[in-house]
């Protein structure tokens, strides 16, 4: 007598599969009740993906070699299959030419911020699908974009629009570059010029819940050179070398000027504020770290005012020799 297996399985309310096996007429010949126990999946890799809310996010992420033979011959690969845990994300990976390597594309739709999509992605080599190969859990993090153009060395300021409710709350923030960031009226004052992302946070410190979260896309450029030196320091002098440069105030009246260096660890000042009169100079005193191998180094020296505006950049290029 011959058997058919009935497919697909029916969940019941308390968490089991009935499979039922038939007779080629048709007719049952038995009933099984399943009892199923879910079991939390072993985590082979875990992502945590950051995007502008409310923005689909497309994410390519590159497979590692699978082969079906032990010597690993690149026109003995398996079919690789995706599956995802979540209908709304679209998950899907092509089979490419021997050789190339293979990419699991995921489409995310976008949520406000601070909302976080949690889901899994498995891997699959057989192609009945039983056993996935590799386990992945992403996170998506959504957050507030702000865009922000700036230059080195010189602070700049930009309001973020906290929205409170009925209830108060105490809120502190936390940024993911306390160097750069200050303060919710941010003030960015990067040291570097490119293009990054900045992760701000506003956390209801008793309730310990995240309030909102921001996304900086932040656009450095270098300042505009007002000098250039260029310094000697010996190798392996073990104190270091000091030079000076000078300073005049081109303003009529008497000014703090504070100093800056993008290379803390290789340039300090004998004072990093001093005040001036008007038309007066000053005389900088730098102090190069020792260093113990020959090259070069370019640092950049800014001079600015009470408020972080950069008055003067000098480029100061060491030679170490």
């Amino acid at each position: 007598m011959a058997y058919a297996f009935s497919r697909p399985w029916v969940l019941t309310s308390d968490s089991g599969l009935q499979v039922t096996f038939k007779a080629e007429d048709g007719k049952p010949v038995a009933i099984c009740q399943v009892n199923v126990e879910p079991t939390p999946h072993v985590i082979d890799q875990a992502f945590r993906l950051y995007h502008p809310e409310l923005c689909f996010l497309k994410k390519a992420i590159r497979l590692p070699p699978w082969h079906s033979s032990p010597v690993g011959d690149p026109d003995d690969r398996p079919e690789i299959s995706v599956r995802c845990s979540d209908p709304h994300v679209i998950c899907q990976t092509k089979m490419l030419a021997p050789g190339e390597p293979q990419d699991v594309y995921l489409k995310v739709p976008g949520s406000p911020s601070p909302n976080l999509k949690m889901f899994f992605v498995m891997v699959f080599t057989d192609k009945w699908l039983a056993v996935p190969a590799q386990v992945w859990q992403i996170y998506v993090h959504f957050l507030e974009r702000v865009d922000v153009s700036c230059v080195t060395g010189q602070r700049s300021c930009q309001s973020l629009v906290l929205r409170g409710k009925q209830a108060v709350r105490k809120v502190k923030c936390f940024s993911s570059h306390p160097q750069e960031i200050k303060e919710v009226q941010l003030q960015v004052q990067p040291w570097r010029a490119g293009s990054r992302l900045v992760f701000v946070n506003a956390v209801d410190v008793e309730q310990r819940r995240l309030v909102t979260a921001w996304l900086l896309c932040l656009n450095v450029h270098r300042p505009v050179l007002s000098k250039a030196f260029e310094v000697c320091v010996p190798v392996s002098g073990g104190r270091g070398s000091t030079r000076r440069i000078t300073y005049t105030n081109p303003y009529t009246s008497s000014r703090m000027f504070l100093l800056h260096s993008d290379h803390p660890d290789l340039l300090q000042f004998k004072e990093d504020r001093f005040q001036l009169g008007g038309g007066e100079s000053y005389t900088i005193g730098l102090r190069f770290a020792p260093s113990q191998s020959p090259g070069t180094a370019e640092i950049l020296v800014y001079i600015n005012d009470l408020e972080e505006k950069t008055e003067e950049t000098f480029c100061v290029k060491v030679n170490y020799s």
